[in-house]
């Protein structure tokens, strides 16, 4: 009897693994707020010419329910990151919308911890190169702080916005009106933006509503009142 289930464990870890390095459902995109992000990642460092506006931190295929794609490169070899695909155009689209928000790790590092972790699991429909540039197109399209400015939620030190105020006006972004994930950050009693997440289609086409997610919910914006800050 124990055999016999030491025998289906092993199958059953096997096509785990298989799925978790061969198949995915849909697209998370996750834009971070950069202040934010530092005042996590590198608390007491004061830095210097943060980007003013949302960055990309990952273009993420993923599933409905476990096991996630992670990790593909090391599965398939022909799928690691060539840094000689990251033409100087390409780079410098980049640099502005997908930089490195960490001390110490520069974007070309970042990139491809991106690609080698998420961006390979796509690799059969979104080769290294198509990859980056959806990521960037779509993030654009969206252009959610234009969306913000629009009705007045403008980055401040101080001032505070309403999850629902900010909820609404990223809704604006589509036509069937999903409601983004917000994650936020308590900084000493304040409720700071951390990141903005939306879900799209596996053909990265449409916008469809993100599935809930437990790994991020201790981190989402459950706050109803008027307290969230977007940092400058």
């Amino acid at each position: 009897m124990n055999s016999l289930f030491i025998v289906f464990h092993v199958i059953l870890l096997a096509s785990s693994v298989h799925l978790t390095n061969a198949s995915y459902e849909y697209f998370k995109l996750a834009l971070v707020w950069p202040t934010t992000f530092t005042r996590i990642h590198a608390p007491g460092r004061m830095m210097t010419n943060l980007p003013q506006h949302f960055t990309i931190h990952g273009l993420w295929p993923t599933n409905f329910s476990l096991p996630w794609p992670e990790n593909c490169a090391q599965i398939e070899k022909k799928h690691h990151f060539d840094q000689t695909l990251m033409t100087a155009t390409l780079q410098g689209v980049l640099n502005r919308d997908w930089p490195s928000l960490q001390p110490g790790k520069s974007n070309m590092e970042f990139w491809t911890d991106q690609w080698e972790k998420h961006g390979s699991c796509s690799a059969e429909r979104f080769a290294q190169s198509k990859y980056f540039e959806e990521a960037v197109s779509i993030t654009r399209k969206l252009d959610i702080d234009g969306e913000l400015k629009k009705v007045g939620i403008i980055p401040h030190r101080t001032k505070t916005y309403s999850r629902i105020a900010i909820v609404n006006a990223i809704k604006k972004t589509n036509t069937r009106q999903f409601e983004p994930e917000l994650l936020c950050f308590n900084d000493k009693g304040n409720v700071l933006l951390r990141e903005i997440r939306m879900c799209f289609d596996a053909d990265l086409d449409e916008i469809i509503p993100c599935p809930i997610n437990k790994s991020a919910g201790v981190n989402l914006c459950k706050t109803k009142s008027n307290s969230i800050i977007i940092p400058v």
